[in-house]
């Protein structure tokens, strides 16, 4: 199932998904990797007849490295994000990166659009 980058974007402002409080600086971050990982579980159980059963549960993450730039110094972060959002975060793509300007080391993307606060 695919979800279009304009829906993403709608949902994250509709739901003012932002920047962590300490994370109130913004610059333009590059998208280096984008890669998705999904983590296959099995559980057995028995059932109250005696039968076993399996359970299989998939959980997805988006893994981002990026990079940024603060007052001249380079910087690189890495984020995961829940669920497939690979639209919203495209490799080679420029988007917001917040940091905390005490130590820009710290920092998070986000897409275009979000306001670090």
């Amino acid at each position: 199932m695919k979800i279009n980058t304009f829906l993403i974007l709608l949902l994250i402002a509709a739901f003012g998904v932002g920047c962590s409080s300490n994370l109130t600086a913004e610059a333009p971050g590059y998208i280096k990797t984008v890669v998705l990982d999904r983590d296959v579980k099995t559980s057995k159980r028995k059932t109250s007849s005696n039968k076993k059963k399996k359970k299989t549960s998939v959980s997805v993450e988006t893994e981002i490295e990026y990079s940024y730039n603060v007052n001249g110094r380079n910087y690189e972060g890495y984020s995961e994000k829940d669920g497939d959002v690979q639209n919203a975060f495209p490799k080679g793509a420029t988007l917001v990166v917040c940091y905390d300007p005490s130590n820009p080391e710290e920092s998070d993307v986000f897409p275009t659009g979000t306001k670090c606060q």
